[in-house]
């Protein structure tokens, strides 16, 4: 059994190590850069007290301020944090203003978006912060989400190291928006395509869907995921194996692999994807004259939307310019 005066000195020990432990801490977390002698993560903080000086700080800090930036963006308003805004009332101010202040929170996350707007293509390592942003509705206002989804499209071709990444989160809606900004980024994503071909496995639906038409916008510079593509044609879904037919036409110009496939949907005609098949009959052009019998079977039939898309790709057909489609990048 301890003595009574060792028990005392351990806890001595303990408080001084945890003291050490906090300083350390502080040291790291405030560590450089500096304005006016203080770290971006306290010119962070000010976003909510002294808006004005704090931009102007971490504007000067530049893309040194990011990392600080991130963390400022990351923070979440947790059931602690809400309960600690409850509390807040009721206990005496020294102890109240220890707590975590959801709303000043907010204000801190919408300082930082702008900021991380101001800096662009620097702001770079935010965007897995900024995705997350634009999926949890009750971070922030309408206003805080656009301009978050700003500083993504901002932030533009830099971010696709960090897009890529953000695809093997844990979290599906993250993957399926990062997948979805891929796409936006046209053929300057393309160093993105052997990932998003990954992505086609996906077990969530939502991102095979947002993969494969990110696959489709980038185009040509998307053609590492062609064996994934390919693949893609023996899963079980009509309407998403449309969508790997489509991107495989704007990615490799595969028209004997897929206009067989085509026929076959326009032919069935219990099958509700048929005036797709039909539109993208039409960008191929020339391509796809194979299916024009199929095609001209339509035509015979009561008038349809459908029937109106197939006439659209029977004159593309005969269109010289139609070869290559007119999306061709």
């Amino acid at each position: 059994m301890k003595s009574p005066i060792s028990t005392k000195r351990a806890a001595i020990g303990a408080v001084i190590g945890l003291g050490i432990l906090g300083l350390v801490a502080s040291a790291w977390i405030n560590r450089g850069p500096f304005y006016e002698g203080k770290s971006a993560t306290y010119w962070t903080g000010q976003l909510a007290r002294d808006r004005s000086k704090a931009l102007r700080a971490l504007r000067e800090l530049g893309p040194a301020a990011v990392p600080a930036l991130v963390s400022a963006v990351n923070r979440t308003d947790s059931w602690w944090n809400q309960m600690g805004h409850r509390l807040r009332p009721k206990l005496p101010k020294f102890a109240a203003r220890h707590l975590p202040n959801p709303i000043e929170t907010g204000v801190i996350r919408d300082g930082a978006v702008e900021v991380l707007y101001e800096l662009g293509t620097n702001a770079a390592p935010a965007v897995p912060a900024l995705i997350r942003i634009n999926l949890d509705a009750n971070l922030a206002s309408f206003s805080y989400t656009s301009m978050a989804h700003a500083t993504l499209l901002k932030i533009g071709e830099a971010g696709v190291p960090q897009l890529i990444a953000v695809l093997n989160s844990r979290n599906p809606r993250e993957r399926a928006k990062a997948a979805a900004y891929l796409g936006v980024l046209g053929p300057k994503a393309g160093e993105a395509a052997p990932a998003l071909g990954k992505a086609l496995n996906d077990p969530n639906s939502a991102v095979r869907k947002e993969a494969v038409t990110a696959l489709w916008q980038i185009g040509p510079p998307a053609r590492a995921a062609l064996p994934q593509l390919k693949a893609a044609l023996r899963l079980d879904d009509d309407y998403f194996r449309l969508q790997v037919v489509h991107a495989l036409w704007d990615v490799g110009l595969e028209a004997q692999l897929t206009v067989p496939i085509l026929i076959g949907v326009l032919e069935n005609t219990n099958n509700p994807n048929r005036a797709k098949a039909a539109m993208i009959l039409a960008e191929m052009g020339p391509a796809a004259c194979a299916a024009a019998p199929a095609l001209t079977n339509v035509l015979r039939e009561e008038f349809s939307y459908t029937r109106v898309k197939a006439e659209e790709a029977l004159r593309r057909m005969d269109s010289p310019t139609g070869t290559q489609a007119s999306t061709r990048r």
